[in-house]
């Protein structure tokens, strides 16, 4: 088969194959070549769209960043709001863990990060927080959400719970009785409610 044309590329399309191949591959995997080999068009043809490699990962950020539900945020109840938030965030990157290592290092400068944020930090904002409080409020949900995102807490236990028994025992008690599958979600919802409930029990902070 013959290469595709230049008309079947776009910047979605380059998007959608550099995140493919960060999945697979993860960010070492990601070159110019790659990306063209998957698309099956030649190298340069990616300059039509993109400018860099740099450009091709603010628009796999862009990708994954368009995933995020940020309808909650307008839920006339807060809490709730932020929760929906929240979930929506962590879904839309738990399924690239390997493009989120890589985003999580760069800096924010796409328009659909930067809106994301405008509009969760505004919401804070007209509740009553602070501007710095609602900056603060935002690291904090963003160290649950993506800390939760990029590294499932159970995936380091990789023995069974017999085999940590006589140094470990409580640890092995553990791994025994829970749901290994559920953890990571329950995990996340609880450090999620925790923090909500001191939030609004706390409420906006000077």
């Amino acid at each position: 088969m013959g290469r595709r044309t230049d008309l079947a590329l776009s910047r979605e399309s380059i998007a959608r194959a550099a995140l493919a191949i960060l999945d697979e591959g993860g960010a070492a995997a990601v070159t110019l070549r790659n990306i063209a080999t998957r698309l099956g068009v030649r190298s340069p043809s990616l300059y039509n769209h993109v400018t860099s490699k740099d450009d091709i990962l603010d628009a796999v950020t862009e990708l994954i960043g368009r995933e995020i539900d940020e309808s909650p945020l307008a839920d006339p109840d807060l809490r709730r709001g932020l929760t929906g938030f929240a979930r929506s965030y962590r879904q839309a990157f738990r399924q690239h863990p390997d493009a989120l290592a890589v985003i999580a290092q760069r800096a924010v400068e796409t328009d659909v990060a930067l809106a994301a944020y405008d509009t969760a930090i505004g919401r804070l904002q007209r509740e009553g927080w602070h501007p710095v409080a609602a900056f603060e409020t935002m690291a904090a949900l963003e160290y649950i959400v993506l800390g939760s995102a990029l590294v499932p807490f159970t995936r380091g236990f990789i023995r069974s719970p017999a085999e940590y028994a006589d140094r470990y025992p409580a640890l092995a008690r553990s791994l025994s009785a829970a749901e290994l599958d559920a953890v990571d979600d329950r995990g996340f919802e609880l450090a999620l409610d925790l923090f909500l409930d001191a939030l609004i029990a706390r409420g906006p902070a000077s």
